[in-house]
Order: C-alpha cells, then sequence, then structure tokens
C-alpha cells in the first residue's frame, strides 16, 4: 500500500458508523473490541447538556464501554445523610481555577506506522479515525522519534556517515517519508487541532564517546564545542527537512530520557547530565534554533523527557540558569519509574518552584508481549491513575507510546516488546481495540485544549477511587471518577449541581459526569 494515496482516499471516502463493539476474549479479566473490514465501534459521545440534566459515562471491568445515560439533576439528588461522619464526598469549588489542557495524543514510532500500514486502505483508515477523528479519541497530539527508537527495525541515525561534520548526508529515512510523514499529515486532516512534537533517542554513533546507539555513552566533548553545536544543527536539519514536506512541528523535547543514557540500557540513548543539558541548551541548541527562525515563538522546547525521579535535578538545574531558561516552555515526564502517590506529588513540587512552565507526560506505556495481555482491564485503570493522578498534580496532557504494535509487540530491534492501546493483526487483517482505549477516551473526548481544572477535596476517599474536576472552553464541567476497587461505592457530590447529589460507583470502573453550568 503507497501510504501517499492515502490523504486522496480521506478526501474522497466517509467512514461508516458502527458504534457497537464486537467483544474478543482472550485470557485476560476483560474483552477487546474487535475492527476488521466489515465492522468497528466508533465513540457517541454528546458534549453538551441541557440544563437540569446530566450525562453519565461509564466503562467497566465487565460490560460496559462509555455507556451513556441522561438523567435529569433531581433523580440524582442526595438522600444520604450528609451528618454521618463517614459519608464519603467530593466537593467540587468551580471558581479555583488551575492548569489549562495542552493535549492528549500518542508517539509514531517507526514500528507503528510499520503496523498501520501493514492493513488495509480501509482498516488504515478506519484505525486513524479511532485515534484522531470525531468519533475516535479525538488525539490533538502527536509525539516523533527523530531517527530510530527501540520501536524500529533496527538502530539507525539520520546521518550515519562518519565524520560528516556538514552534515551533508543529512536525510530523513524512509520511514519519515514513506510511513510517518502521509500518516502525520492524516492526522492534521482528521483533527486541525492536531500538533507534533518531536524526540530524539541517539545522535548518530560517530558523534558518541562508546561510538553505538545502545548503552552508556554521550556526546564527545562538552556543550560549546563541535559536536555538541553539530547536535544542535542536527535537529534544525530536521525540523527544516519535515517543514520541507509539509510538516510543521509544534514542539521538541531537548532529549528522550538523558538520564538513562548515563546509565546504560539496551536500546538508544544519549546521556546527558542536568548540567549538560542545561549548557547545551544555552549555548548551542537555543542559540542555533533562534537563528534558523525556530525560536520560543514558533516552537515549544520542553526539557527532561525522562521519569519523575529526576525531573526536579534537571528542572532546577536549568530554570534557575536565565541564559538556559529563556528557550523553554514545558517540561515533560514519564511514567516508568512513578509510585503512587509521591511520584505525582514530585510534579506539584515542581510547578510550586516553576509556575510559568507547563507540565506534560510526554511518555507512558505498559510492557510486555501483546498477545498476553488483550483485554486487560488492569492496565486500562493503570493509564487511567497516571492521567488522573498527572492532571491533578499540574500536568497539562498525556502521550501514550506506540500508536499500534503487532501481537508481538513489536517490531523492536532491541527487543523490548511493548503493549499498545491499539494491538495491529496484519495476517487476519484486524486490529484490537484494547481496554486502554476506553479508559483514554474518558479524558481524550471530554477535556479539550483549553479545558480548566477546578479545585476539589475530598472527605473519606476510599484509596481506591480517584477525581478530578475540569471546565470545558464551552462551560461544562466535567467530573471524571475511577474505581479500582472490587465493591461499588457511594459518592456525595458538592458543588457539581445547583443541590448536592449522590452516584454510585460500579466496581473496577471509570465514570464521566457532565453538567452545563448556568
Amino acid at each position: 500500500m503507497i501510504l501517499f494515496q492515502l490523504l486522496t482516499v480521506f478526501l474522497v471516502l466517509n467512514i461508516s458508523l458502527a458504534n457497537d463493539c464486537v467483544k474478543r476474549t482472550y485470557t485476560a479479566d476483560s474483552f477487546v473490541c474487535v475492527c476488521d473490514a466489515d465492522k468497528c465501534d466508533t465513540l457517541d459521545i454528546q458534549k453538551t447538556v441541557e440544563p437540569g440534566y446530566i450525562a453519565i459515562y461509564d466503562s467497566d471491568q465487565k460490560t460496559a464501554r462509555l455507556d451513556k445515560t441522561i438523567v435529569p439533576v433531581g433523580q440524582l439528588k442526595s438522600r444520604i445523610d450528609q451528618t454521618k461522619s463517614s459519608q464519603f464526598t467530593l466537593n467540587v469549588n468551580v471558581t479555583d481555577l488551575k492548569q489549562k489542557i495542552v493535549g492528549f495524543g500518542g508517539c509514531f514510532t517507526d514500528g507503528a506506522v510499520i503496523n498501520i500500514a501493514s492493513l488495509s486502505n480501509d482498516l488504515v483508515k478506519s484505525l486513524m479515525y479511532d485515534y484522531f477523528g470525531e468519533n475516535g479519541l479525538e488525539y490533538n497530539i502527536g509525539r516523533v522519534p527523530v531517527g530510530a527508537s527501540d520501536s524500529s527495525t533496527h538502530a539507525y541515525s539520520l546521518d550515519d556517515t562518519p565524520f560528516d561534520f556538514t552534515l551533508s548526508h543529512f536525510a530523513l529515512a524512509e520511514e519519515d517519508t514513506k510511513y510517518r510523514i502521509p500518516l502525520l499529515k492524516v492526522a492534521k486532516m482528521l483533527n486541525p487541532e492536531f500538533r507534533a512534537f518531536a524526540s530524539a533517542w541517539s545522535s548518530p554513533t560517530w558523534m558518541k564517546t562508546n561510538h553505538l546507539f545502545h548503552t552508556a555513552g554521550g556526546l564527545i566533548w562538552k556543550p560549546g564545542d563541535v559536536y555538541y553545536k553539530l547536535w544542535a544543527q542536527y535537529y534544525v536539519k530536521y525540523l527544516n527537512a519535515y517543514l520541507d514536506q509539509g510538516v510543521k512541528f509544534w514542539g521538541l523535547t531537548t532529549e528522550n530520557e538523558p538520564i538513562e543514557g548515563t546509565r546504560g540500557l539496551p536500546w538508544g540513548t544519549l546521556g546527558m547530565t542536568p548540567e549538560d543539558i542545561r549548557d547545551f541548551v544555552k549555548l548551542d541548541l537555543g542559540p542555533a534554533l533562534k537563528a534558523a527562525g525556530w525560536g520560543k515563538d514558533n516552537l515549544t522546547i520542553m526539557i527532561n523527557d525522562d521519569n519523575t525521579e529526576d525531573i526536579e535535578s534537571y528542572s532546577s538545574t536549568l530554570l534557575d540558569d536565565p541564559e538556559a531558561a529563556q528557550y523553554v516552555k514545558g517540561i515533560a515526564y514519564h511514567w516508568y519509574t512513578r509510585n503512587y502517590p509521591s511520584s505525582y506529588q514530585i510534579l506539584s513540587k515542581v510547578h510550586d518552584k516553576y509556575p510559568d512552565y507547563f507540565i506534560f507526560s510526554s511518555e507512558a506505556g505498559n510492557g510486555g508481549v501483546a498477545s498476553e495481555h488483550l483485554g486487560d482491564w488492569g492496565r486500562a485503570e493503570s493509564y487511567a491513575i497516571d492521567i488522573l493522578e498527572g492532571l491533578q498534580h499540574w500536568s497539562t496532557g498525556w502521550t501514550d507510546w506506540a500508536l499500534a504494535v503487532d501481537t508481538a509487540g513489536g517490531p523492536n530491534w532491541a527487543k523490548n516488546w511493548v503493549d499498545a492501546t491499539i494491538v495491529v493483526n496484519a495476517t487476519a487483517q484486524e486490529y484490537y481495540k484494547n481496554p486502554m482505549y476506553y479508559a483514554l477516551a474518558h479524558f481524550t473526548k471530554f477535556l479539550p485544549i483549553g479545558s480548566t481544572r477546578v479545585g476539589s477535596s475530598v472527605v473519606n476517599a476510599p484509596a481506591n477511587v480517584h477525581t478530578t474536576s475540569f471546565i470545558t472552553p464551552d462551560n461544562t464541567l466535567v467530573l471524571i471518577l475511577l474505581n479500582m476497587g472490587n465493591d461499588q461505592i457511594d459518592l456525595t457530590i458538592n458543588g457539581f449541581a445547583k443541590v448536592p447529589v449522590t452516584t454510585t460507583l460500579k466496581p473496577r470502573s471509570i465514570r464521566n459526569m457532565l453538567i452545563a453550568l448556568n
């Protein structure tokens, strides 16, 4: 299949809507929804609510996927004795405005775009609608690896000619031109608010101290010297090469997992200490980008792009230096070493110290052979709690790892097999939407760009229940309620409607409640 032709396909064909999930159960505790040439479920979400009514959307382990109920406010009016000291209560304060949403999305890894291209034209169209279309997740963020990541068929850079100090051999790979760029254009066509940001795993090996893509190794010499300046120009060439192909990047991270590159991993890494990143941004990257027309008003630079355990050191080292900080807008983090609640509390600490820089989750994903986890509800919960608690601690959005993997969890040259929200089975010409897909929908469908978190507090909340509250740009109040326990939970909510209301959360469930603010 030639993906360049796909752009025309999207212009002339309409997707057929089929709202019913074709359920299939494997060995996990829940089910996947199967999409093939004949049928694929879609997300029918009513985003506006009539005054006096509450819209409720439920997903759970056993049966439901965004099941919709519309009820009068009076039907949920609290009949529980709120004087009881043990009553679980959520108090919402719509006047206490917090951070705004930047967006939600996933990563266009080499493996993902190759997997998507292994499907028929109609299924490619269907899958892209499922992620970016108005009846899909409506993703508005895409992450793009610069060269190879572990989710590639082989390790490579965009200039593997040794000692090419003019970068005259720099060129986009086939993975860029044949697969990724056409799909990025499709994403933008389906969602005009779509924006992409780039992240590099490793420089060319001839620029590195160990001359390898993987294991511990950094750039030769130090910031301000020739290799660091060359690495900055490599970024400039990359941004311009995509621009020449009709794709303008919104953002760039300074380096994928820089601290992991100092420790050594079996996939592409480039080690940089906090001081290295600071001086690289100040002496090399920032000035090179600005000189090439990619200044702060034209490109969003995010630092850290690593786990939360080191986010304080990377943030403080760079942002306490005005010369480096002048180029930066955001702080990115990954979920892999997270611990609840301490990892999320770190996000609040960073925000409190640097409130002018947005915080954003740039990578998250479950590991393992994908076919062994098809239909795993626990993995949906792991996504939901990470997004929800991140939002409660000042995160402005969330990025999934590979948009699609095959049933083995690849391709992956480092054999770092992973799971994904959508798993592609090219042999059967079908793909599977895991429970994670529907957990994501509870956020991506209801919190468009510019939605604002509002203050809330809980009284007597069970340890396995998590909540967040937002106002959308159209003045709809959205509550997202996660129950990870095996028992149903009664909850009284104050500040949501004009009167206290009561709702019951099903076991192992996610519930969204929407009401129009008058």
